[in-house]
């Protein structure tokens, strides 16, 4: 297999797994460099492994069991935004399991079939930020609220208000 060189203008092709060709070969080192701090093992040990609590979250995303758990919501859910559903709007074709009240803030909840719901991304997108705002999920945050239990129903409402918001420029 062949690419071409990867020193700009240059069209050579080079044999896998080179990146440069022989004309450029003394920058070979410092893009193998660059690649590997910025590889996904480098980003998975740094960001997402950089303690146990991340490292046993991510992990989890990554099982059987919520495999499983998220197949049975969407089956459950139809495949419908259950955060537009509950706003009267059906929006088909969800795909994203969610917890309603965050793994991260309430982890004894992360494999109760009750706390998952199906969201479309927009929602989702919104329903994370939202999220980071309320409980203080999310990187480097540190958590509050956790007593505060919000339904379905009113994140479909904070939902709504939020891209709202978005919409108006506020």
């Amino acid at each position: 297999m062949v690419r071409r060189c990867k020193y700009t203008g240059c069209h050579t092709l080079v044999e896998r797994p080179a990146y440069y060709c022989g004309k450029h070969k003394q920058y070979e080192a410092e893009y193998a460099k660059q690649r590997e701090t910025y590889s996904r093992t480098y980003y998975n040990k740094r960001v997402r492994n950089k303690d146990e609590a991340n490292k046993e979250r991510y992990q989890f995303y990554r099982s059987k069991t919520w495999a499983s758990l998220r197949k049975l919501a969407l089956e459950r859910d139809n495949y419908l935004c259950q955060y537009c559903l509950a706003l009267g709007v059906v929006r088909p074709n969800a795909n994203i399991g969610d917890h309603v009240l965050p793994a991260e803030v309430f982890p004894e909840l992360r494999t109760d079939l009750s706390n998952i719901a199906t969201a479309c991304r927009d929602c989702d997108n919104v329903k994370r930020t939202l999220e980071q705002e309320i409980y203080g999920t999310g990187q480097g945050n540190t958590h509050r609220n956790t007593n505060l239990r919000i339904t379905v129903s009113q994140w479909s409402g904070l939902i709504a208000r939020k891209k709202k918001d978005v919409r108006e420029g506020l």
